[in-house]
């Protein structure tokens, strides 16, 4: 007989879960049919004169729900089997757990019959339920009726009245169909078996996949690995971009923003059993404290950018082949390194990107094309925040449109390669530039130390070793140096130099040719002191005894604690005098370890020594990545290029 069954829980509890959005409470009805096994599911709807809704049927052709489940079902929350059992009777797996969407089903109309017909042996059986918004506290079951004998089709079939409008409309709008298609993409590539039909009208799923890829990760917790799929699936039509949470089978329970900028309409589906886990636990949600799941997330965005970029450059070989047939592709010879790939690469996105959002880039003739390309091109050479500069300020491509292409390129290995790359090649030039002014003997005549050689040193120091690339002023640093420099080096016109113009904006000391300091975190500071002579002096008893009284009363100094304080005092000279060659090649010494104190210690080194070395750790580098020098000049040239305003005029 007909009865109603308590739910048990307080009304305000049942009333938020009746709380979502048409498109959330669809969504939910239709993952219930498909947790049923169903092949084919209709939404019918019936419009008004009006244009309103009258009632929404969502009928399916799954296994039903026995009368007794349905009592467990509806008549307490989290009574659902699913709660249990993660796989359906035809081996589909779950989207939901507690038997909660039900409810959502309230979101879109007051009133809603659920009917379901199953088989139960040989007998088909059939009965209704019914949930009231006005009387949430309980809900109505019908008898439970045997059908008289014959075939029938099982299913369950959900009827909505007392419409809400604003949340039926959405729900049934064919603007919604997109996002539903994208919702339950990554499900119907594991199940293509099923249809879902909109008054008559089927969602597609594989017209709509332009493109997709996979790639497995693992994240390591401890011993264990926990491994996630990613699935980026690109679309032919513009769609939400969102990231799906899902179980490996590509159910989704949760959704976000994609997380990056993408100029394609993309989703990313990450699956995994550690998902699975966190909805079962209910903490799903609170996906921003679980760690492993950020990496997850994080690993995820990388993949996107990747492929996006990828995608990219196989959309511009189009374009960039009509450039190169009217002569306007600005690069000639084949590309014969991974920089010059890189280059090409990020070059052939960036054109592919302005021709598409420049207005007039296309209306404009080839002379006018190929200065905007070259423009594009020269960027690349010298890195890719000159590239941005040029997109904003020469060619002007809209804000978005540059977000959008340089959040692909910052975050890919491409630009990456590009900065890194040519910052080896440009310190490699360097190198065998400085090497042409030291040891040429035409060309050393004319530098001299403080005016020239100085001046190009501190801003290169990464000369000395990795370590010294980045590093800051003091000024008790500076004071000290003053103190001590007329008296050890003997400088009488130190003052007068260290306090004239043209050394006001550097960080040097004469004769010490250069100090910066160089943190060592809770240890302390580092300071590096390098003493240049003229190129054509060579280190004798007199010059490694001055740098070496000047290291003794500098590092004993009562303003720098010598627990919190190390010292590294270098000088370096062209060629080293025979007369102390043996001290610089001491036992368990590096090469020009002269002496040591209890903080500091002395160098005295010659430049073939230090650039050898230098060049030593970035031809490492080079030759992995196949990157081509030239000679001397080169090298010469690029000084030139870089510190015009620091060689003499005759270089110039």
């Amino acid at each position: 007989m007909a009865k109603q069954i308590d739910i048990g829980v307080e009304i305000d509890h049942i009333d938020s879960l009746t709380r979502a959005n048409g498109k959330t409470a669809i969504s939910e009805l239709i993952w219930n049919a498909l947790d049923a096994d169903a092949s084919e599911i209709n939404i019918d709807y019936e419009l008004t004169k009006l244009g309103g809704i009258n009632q929404i049927i969502i009928k399916d052709n799954g296994h039903g729900l026995n009368y007794q489940k349905a009592q467990d079902v509806f008549g307490k929350l989290g009574g659902s089997e699913k709660k249990n059992n993660r796989i359906s009777q035809n081996g589909r797996h779950y989207h939901g757990k507690e038997g909660k969407g039900r409810y959502k089903s309230l979101a879109l109309g007051d009133l809603v019959q659920f009917t379901s017909l199953f088989k139960n042996g040989e007998a088909y059986k059939e009965y209704t339920i019914t949930l009231d918004r006005n009387h949430l506290s309980y809900s109505d079951f019908s008898d439970l009726k045997t059908l008289p004998k014959g075939n029938y089709a099982t299913g369950f079939q959900v009827k909505i009245e007392n419409i809400n409008q604003e949340n039926a409309i959405q729900a049934t709008d064919i603007s919604s169909r997109k996002e539903l298609e994208q919702k339950f993409a990554s499900y119907w590539i594991n199940y293509p078996d099923f249809t879902i039909l909109f008054n008559g009208n089927k969602l597609e799923f594989s017209s709509l996949i332009k493109h997709s890829e996979e790639q497995d990760i693992l994240i390591k917790e401890g011993e264990v690995d926990y491994r996630f799929t990613i699935k980026v699936i690109e679309w032919s039509f513009d769609i939400k971009k969102q990231t799906y949470l899902c179980n490996t089978k590509g159910i989704p329970y949760q959704e976000t923003n994609l997380g990056i900028r993408s100029t394609l309409p993309i989703s990313i589906f990450i699956q995994s059993n550690y998902i699975e886990k966190l909805h079962r636990e209910n903490r799903l949600a609170l996906e921003g404290f679980d760690e492993i799941l950020n990496s997850a997330l994080k690993d995820s965005k990388k993949i996107a950018r990747d492929y996006v970029r990828k995608r990219l450059h196989q959309y511009s070989g189009k374009f960039i082949s009509e450039l190169k047939a009217k002569g306007l592709y600005p690069y000639k010879d084949k590309a014969d390194t991974l920089i010059e790939e890189s280059k090409r690469q990020v070059f052939d996105i960036v054109a592919l990107q302005v021709n598409e959002y420049l207005p007039d880039f296309e209306s404009q003739d080839d002379k006018s094309k190929k200065l905007t390309l070259s423009l594009i091109k020269e960027s690349l050479e010298n890195d890719t925040s000159s590239l941005q500069r040029i997109l904003t300020e020469v060619i002007e491509l809209p804000e978005d449109k540059r977000k959008d292409l340089f959040d692909i390129l910052d975050e890919t290995s491409l630009s990456n390669i590009i900065d890194a790359m040519t910052e080896i090649k440009n310190r490699l030039n360097l190198l065998n530039g400085i090497e042409q002014l030291i040891y040429d003997k035409e060309l050393n005549k004319q530098v001299k130390e403080r005016k020239h050689l100085h001046k190009i040193i501190v801003n290169e120091t990464w000369i000395f070793g990795d370590k010294y690339t980045y590093g800051a002023d003091d000024v008790t640093l500076k004071n000290v140096l003053k103190a001590y420099l007329k008296d050890s080096i003997g400088r009488e016109d130190f003052e007068e130099v260290i306090s004239s113009d043209d050394n006001s904006e550097l960080r040097t000391i004469p004769d010490v040719c250069l100090w910066q300091q160089f943190s060592m975190g809770s240890a302390g500071k580092e300071n590096l002191i390098i003493e240049l002579k003229k190129p054509d002096k060579d280190a004798g008893f007199t010059e490694k005894s001055q740098i070496e009284s000047y290291a003794t009363k500098v590092s004993n100094d009562p303003r720098f604690p010598k627990d919190k304080t190390k010292w590294k005092f270098l000088l370096i000279t062209k060629d080293i005098k025979p007369e102390i060659e043996p001290l610089l090649n001491q036992k368990n010494r590096k090469y020009g370890h002269v002496s040591e104190g209890e903080n500091f210690d002395v160098y005295v080194l010659p430049w073939g020594h230090i650039l050898s070395e230098a060049r030593t750790r970035h031809e490492f580098i080079r030759d992995k990545l196949n990157l081509n020098l030239k000679d001397n000049e080169q090298g010469l040239d690029y000084l030139k290029t870089k510190y015009k305003e620091y060689l003499p005029e005759e270089f110039n």
